[in-house]
């Protein structure tokens, strides 16, 4: 009867360590290749250049005025990623904005980020634009251009376009 139940317990303790082995297993991972935004960075002298000429095409092409940014809540975002909003009572910009870009050389539509600071959309209050400075790892053709040399204002774009970076299964993509 001992070694029964010394088995039984045996098992039950090998049976629950296999079933947190398989949670973990569940839970999925993500590769982080570099935690730093700035490797997303475009210097704001490129980014200004890519919305005003976006502006002036579509303002040319479609005869009206453009729509040249949107402004995102935080929480919307953060749930659209499926981020738990527990984590923005830390945030310190509770906004972004992202603006529209059209690159003159290569005809690629760029988006570009920038956190927003004292906006209250529910009330007409759009914030300001939060211009990020510093060295910055992104930008890469500005430098070897000698337009701007890795330091200084700059804003993310975190931008890859369809159809190269799209679901080709989904009802937006048809």
């Amino acid at each position: 009867m001992k070694n029964l139940l010394s088995a039984i317990f045996l098992l039950t303790l090998i049976s629950c360590q296999q079933s947190a082995t398989e949670k973990q297993e569940e839970e999925p991972t993500f590769e982080i290749i570099d935690t730093s935004p700035s490797m997303f960075a475009v210097s704001l002298d490129t980014a200004v250049a890519n919305v005003n000429y976006y502006d002036k095409v579509v303002t040319e092409v479609l005869g009206i005025d453009p729509i040249r940014a949107f402004t995102i809540r935080s929480v919307d975002l953060a749930e659209s990623i499926g981020l738990d909003t527990k984590y923005l009572k830390k945030a310190e910009y509770r906004h972004i904005r992202i603006y529209m870009g059209l690159d003159s050389a290569t005809s690629e539509f760029k988006i570009y980020l920038t956190p927003v600071k004292g906006a209250k959309l529910s009330a007409g209050i759009p914030g300001k634009d939060v211009i990020l400075s510093g060295p910055y790892k992104g930008d890469k053709d500005d430098v070897a251009d000698g337009i701007g040399d890795g330091d200084g204002p700059f804003v993310l774009d975190f931008s890859q376009p369809c159809p190269s970076a799209c679901d080709n299964e989904s009802p937006l993509n048809d």
